[in-house]
C-alpha cells in the first residue's frame, strides 16, 4: 500500500475530528429535539419512581446503543474510518462531561442544550483525534 504523506495524514485526522464532532453535535440535537417535542417529556413526567429506575437502568442503556448504531452507518457513509472506536469513546467523554458539570463552566457560550450540543461536538471530535492512530494500523 502507499505511504502516506505526513500532510495526507494530518488532513484525514483533521476531517476525521471534524466529521466525528459534527455527527455528534447533530445525534445530540436530534435527541434535544425528542425531548423539546414532548414525547422524552411525557415519558418522564408520566412515570412513578420504580417505573423511573426502570427507564433509566434499561432505557438509558438502549439510547445510548441506538445512537451508536446510528451514529455508526452516518459516520461509516462519511468515510471515517474505523468508526467502532468513536463511536464508543465519543458518548463516554460526553457523560464525562456532563457529570463533572463542564456545561456549567461554559454557560457564557449560550443556553443548556446550545452548550450541550457543542459539548456532543466536541466530546466526539476529541474521540475522533485520540482514535486516530487506528488510522495508520488500518493503513497498513
Amino acid at each position: 500500500m502507499a505511504e502516506t504523506t505526513t500532510g495526507g495524514f494530518a488532513f484525514r485526522v483533521l476531517l476525521r475530528v471534524v466529521v466525528s464532532g459534527a455527527v455528534g453535535a447533530v445525534l445530540l440535537i436530534a435527541w434535544i429535539q425528542a425531548y423539546r417535542s414532548g414525547v422524552l417529556d411525557r415519558v418522564v413526567n408520566e412515570t412513578s419512581l420504580s417505573e423511573f429506575l426502570l427507564l433509566v437502568v434499561i432505557g438509558l442503556p438502549v439510547a445510548l446503543l441506538f445512537s451508536a448504531l446510528l451514529a455508526g452507518p452516518v459516520l461509516w457513509l462519511l468515510k471515517v474510518r474505523p468508526v467502532w472506536p468513536v463511536v464508543l469513546i465519543g458518548p463516554v467523554l460526553l457523560g464525562l462531561a456532563h457529570f463533572f458539570k463542564v456545561q456549567e463552566r461554559f454557560s457564557w457560550l449560550g443556553d443548556r442544550w446550545t452548550v450541550l450540543t457543542l459539548l456532543a461536538g466536541v466530546s466526539y471530535g476529541l474521540a475522533g483525534l485520540l482514535t486516530a492512530p487506528a488510522m495508520l494500523r488500518r493503513d497498513r
